[in-house]
């Protein structure tokens, strides 16, 4: 169903520059669409909602406009903007079929300051442009978005003088106080909206020194109002387009509520109107693909799940889209062995997985008891603790399950979610007393806990490099680091093992698809490992939150064993609380970005003491399963060598 009024918003100009054909999809109600939960879980975890906050103490003494009415909003700023000076957070301006809300809109006289709050760190203005002087692709949304609205508001008011910013967390700058991030907690209100509540009247004292730098961005924005800030050879052709009269097409096809030209590429990758779990809901991947190719098969394997595939784009061009006319032609040569290891599989429907002996070879050097960690973090736009910069690495938990050479496997656990305590100290003092009592291998699955350490290890150095002596070496000597100045590779005499980096270069399953995270191995093998059905079918029978759980049971309908984190209990379920009552849905966190949301929920959010808790309890067997996980994988491997 269509939702109106039918106005081009920031927000919908941004998904049409990514691809025009999303307008017909973002307002429609019977689409599948995986941003809209998303987008908001990931300003909580980020910390969105707090720098929108601070960002209107900054600039004190202005006027919120709450309503989310259309009309309403207008009224209420037009009767504002009548003032000669006046600061308006969430302005609502109005202009033929557009619509934004600013965030915050200073006025003086006829001159303007028209600032977007970003929840995005910021060390300098060269970031904005690459080595040729085009703006970087990483910068070009933010600066669009802008850039769209200073055009609009320039349509709008024609008078006055406008000068366009972009807020942002200054990674350059550390907050002077503690607890600044907890001033502004999310919070539900009687109809399910969340918003941010203000704990305390705020005062300088409170909010220290600034920690948010307000950017003019004239010129990136000239740059892309004169359509000089692509570099030619790269432009689409929706990149050719004049700013302006992209912008009025946009609309129009968004008023008149009909689906853009279709054209596929890269872009469709990433779509956020797949569906593959709501049949009740149309797909607007499938009709564009549709659109294209009347007899295109959803169901028939694409070119987008080779993995690691840089080529698609190029292929699409020449109107090869399926794995298998990839296998079947000249294309085959695109593909490296591990593509082309994938590829066969799938075209010939094979279930048998790939060992290579390189894998045993790597087994033989391994020694016991082998250590398998993983570590679970958070890094936010508005720090938790004072002496912190933005978007400073926060190590909340581990989880660590050790095997003995006779069978034996042991689990430890550590969590830090107490709000405004820095964890990251007593974070490296617990792990290594845990992995420090022998010489057993360590196992990490992905680079994350090598970076992750490292960046303690900097913080260590800076804060006090004498006191926290004896970390900052035994860091060093389980790590793999890169001099920055002459490119010199290092790793410490006990260098943990990723077992990720032996996954792509020694096994594959063709139930992993394009894939290679844990979440796709695990249940991969769940599916062909007749040890760990036998292992896992009973109670798991050691660990702390896991310990009761049989995590091996077969889906009858689909006649494949259950994706095991997909078996981890809801916390929530015997909590006895309403539904209103919760602030948050999903005590069941099954991948990390759920464990950085959960932990953001329990740093800034009003939630009861018996949801905090069982939050805390879902992170702590989410992680739990990680490191099992990793034990299950050397189980299954170990039982074929």
């Amino acid at each position: 169903m269509r939702q109106s009024p039918f106005y081009l918003t920031k927000s919908r100009f941004k998904s049409a520059l990514e691809c025009p054909a999303k307008l017909f999809y973002t307002s429609n109600d019977d689409y599948a669409n995986t941003m809209k939960e998303d987008d908001f879980l990931m300003a909580l975890a980020e910390g969105g909602f707090q720098v929108g906050e601070l960002a209107k103490y900054y600039h004190p003494g202005g006027h919120d406009i709450i309503s989310l009415n259309y009309k309403e909003s207008l009224e209420e700023t037009n009767a504002l903007l009548q003032k000669e000076n006046v600061i308006i957070y969430e302005p609502a301006i109005q202009f033929e079929n557009f619509f934004i809300r600013v965030d915050v809109l200073v006025k003086t006289g006829n001159k303007i300051d028209l600032i977007e709050v970003k929840a995005k760190s910021f060390k300098s203005r060269e970031e904005f442009y690459s080595k040729k002087g085009y703006i970087d692709s990483h910068w070009r949304p933010y600066l669009y978005d802008i850039a769209f609205q200073n055009w609009m508001t320039n349509q709008a008011f024609p008078d006055w003088e406008i000068t366009p910013y972009l807020m942002l967390a200054d990674q350059n700058k550390r907050t002077s106080v503690d607890g600044l991030n907890q001033l502004f907690m999310v919070e539900k209100d009687a109809k399910g909206r969340k918003s941010v509540k203000v704990n305390e009247e705020i005062t300088k004292e409170l909010l220290g020194d600034e920690i948010l730098i307000k950017v003019n961005v004239s010129q990136p924005v000239q740059m892309i109002w004169d359509g000089k800030d692509i570099d030619p050879a790269n432009k689409t052709i929706e990149d050719q387009r004049d700013f302006a009269d992209r912008a009025r097409l946009y609309a129009k096809y968004y008023k008149d509520d009909k689906r853009y030209p279709v054209s596929l590429g890269l872009k469709c990758k990433h779509c956020e109107f797949k569906n593959d779990s709501k049949p009740e809901l149309k797909s607007g991947f499938e009709e564009c693909w549709e659109a294209v190719y009347s007899d295109f098969n959803p169901n028939e394997p694409h070119l987008f799940k080779i993995w690691n595939f840089r080529k698609s784009a190029k292929l699409i061009d020449q109107g090869v889209i399926y794995q298998k006319d990839i296998y079947e032609g000249e294309f085959v040569n695109e593909l490296n062995p591990r593509q082309l290891l994938q590829v066969e599989k799938t075209v010939n429907r094979s279930n048998a997985e790939d060992i290579k002996p390189e894998l045993i070879t790597e087994m033989d050097r391994w020694n016991f008891p082998y250590h398998f960690i993983d570590f679970e973090t958070s890094m936010v736009a508005v720090p938790f603790y004072k002496g912190r910069h933005p978007y400073e690495q926060i190590a909340f938990q581990f989880s660590c399950h050790t095997l003995y050479e006779n069978g034996k496997i042991e689990h430890v656990e550590w969590i830090e979610t107490e709000r405004g305590k820095f964890p990251n100290y007593d974070f490296v003092k617990a792990l290594k007393s845990v992995l420090d009592k022998d010489e057993g291998t360590i196992f990490r699955y992905a680079a994350h806990e090598n970076t992750v350490l490292r960046q303690i290890q900097s913080q260590m150095v800076d804060d006090n490099e004498e006191i926290f002596g004896e970390w900052i070496e035994w860091i060093d000597s389980i790590v793999e680091w890169k001099d920055e100045d002459t490119g010199e590779e290092f790793e410490g005499d006990r260098n943990m093992v990723d077992m990720l980096k032996l996954v792509r270069e020694y096994y594959y399953h063709p139930a992993m698809g394009g894939s290679n995270s844990i979440k796709a191995v695990l249940p991969a093998i769940f599916s062909t490992s007749e040890f760990i059905k036998h292992r896992y079918q009973n109670a798991v029978g050691y660990g702390i939150n896991l310990k009761d759980e049989i995590l091996w049971k077969m889906n009858d309908a689909t006649g494949e064993p259950y994706d095991p984190y997909k078996l981890l209990p809801n916390k929530f379920e015997d909590l006895n609380l309403a539904p209103e009552d919760i602030l948050f849905e999903g005590g069941n966190i099954q991948d990390g970005s759920g464990a950085l949301t959960a932990f953001g929920k329990m740093q800034f959010t009003e939630m009861g003491e018996k949801e905090r808790m069982a939050l805390k309890e879902a992170l702590l067997q989410y992680c739990e399963l990680d490191t099992l996980a990793m034990v299950m994988i050397y189980e299954h491997w170990n039982s074929i060598a």
